[in-house]
């Protein structure tokens, strides 16, 4: 980090809630990056650390992140299959994009049979 970053990340992080926020968001960038490496290992079954991590999120008493907990807690069984399973849909998701966006850039321009070769070649 740039020194100029540092200094202003210091002076941020000088008020009380936006300490918490850049903690909580640090931990939990942690938390899913340390989940990634373990997936290469074995399949874990525990998501203490994450259940862990929500308790705190939802009681720091910053209405962002516990907004943000909250909805992490309604999705929370598609957030603990993802910490826990070894299993991604990263490849899809990446193709699904791709797709999006030749889709976009198509939109209007053309007929299907185009948009279709466009699609086909990019494959």
């Amino acid at each position: 980090m740039a020194s100029t970053e540092a200094a202003t990340l210091a002076r941020i992080e000088q008020d009380e809630e936006a300490a918490r926020v850049i903690a909580l968001t640090r931990q939990f960038c942690e938390l899913v990056r340390s989940r990634r490496i373990a997936r290469r290992a074995e399949p874990t079954k525990s998501c203490r650390p994450f259940e862990t991590w929500l308790g705190k999120a939802r009681t720091c008493r910053v209405r962002a992140m516990e907004t943000f907990a909250k909805g992490l807690e309604q999705d929370g069984d598609a957030v603990r299959a993802a910490l826990t399973s070894p299993w991604s849909n990263a490849q899809a998701e990446d193709q699904i994009t791709k797709l999006k966006l030749l889709k976009r850039q198509m939109y209007g321009r053309a007929s299907f049979d185009l948009l279709r070769r466009r699609v086909l070649l990019t494959v």
